[in-house]
């Protein structure tokens, strides 16, 4: 009977850490959304081809590079931390690269990418902020959409990031200046 007890009790505790864990994931993700601090990034153009995979848009952020004085120190997919300010046009800038979060400055987790010695830059690995998800009936609408204001002479794409402590989320993605959803509706009327 003990032994029939202790699994039971044992499985139940299994059960609420399963539970516990997504549950926490999605917290942490709307508490960053409601009061984290926000920076518009800039987006790249993207290869038309493959912009758009299921239903998630593919970002290039900006900068994709930063100045490292260190340079011979850093090591491909090193994780760091991309410390954040904005520029005078209110888009994100990355004022340095750390190994550790500093404690008073939002930044980014990031890993190195490829490294130009004689520019002393390290090319940036933006990870998890790369994607913006959304419906899949929108899908090929967002995709044109996306991809006519990304390419080389019409680049009027940009996205929302907020960030609380060392996290961050992509709140939203804009098309000349509005909300992608905005957007597809007033075209979608037209």
């Amino acid at each position: 009977m003990k032994t029939r007890s202790g699994i039971l009790v044992g499985f139940a505790l299994l059960v609420a850490v399963q539970l516990a864990v997504p549950a926490w994931m999605i917290v942490e993700r709307e508490w960053t959304l409601n009061s984290g601090q926000l920076f518009k990034f800039r987006t790249r153009p993207v290869d038309p081809v493959d912009a758009f995979r299921g239903r998630y848009v593919r970002l290039t952020l900006e900068p994709e590079a930063v100045h490292v004085a260190d340079i011979g120190l850093w090591h491909h997919q090193q994780k760091a931390f991309a410390v954040l300010g904005v520029d005078t046009n209110g888009f994100a800038i990355v004022k340095r690269l750390e190994r550790v979060k500093p404690p008073n400055e939002p930044a980014v987790v990031v890993h190195t990418g490829w490294f130009n010695d004689k520019k002393s830059e390290a090319h940036l690995d933006w990870s998890g902020l790369d994607r913006y998800y959304m419906e899949e009936g929108k899908a090929s609408d967002a995709e044109d959409a996306y991809w006519r204001h990304t390419n080389r002479t019409n680049n009027t794409c940009y996205v929302t990031i907020r960030v609380r402590g060392a996290r961050a989320v992509v709140e939203n993605l804009f098309v000349d200046g509005q909300p992608i959803h905005a957007w597809l509706r007033q075209h979608k009327a037209k």
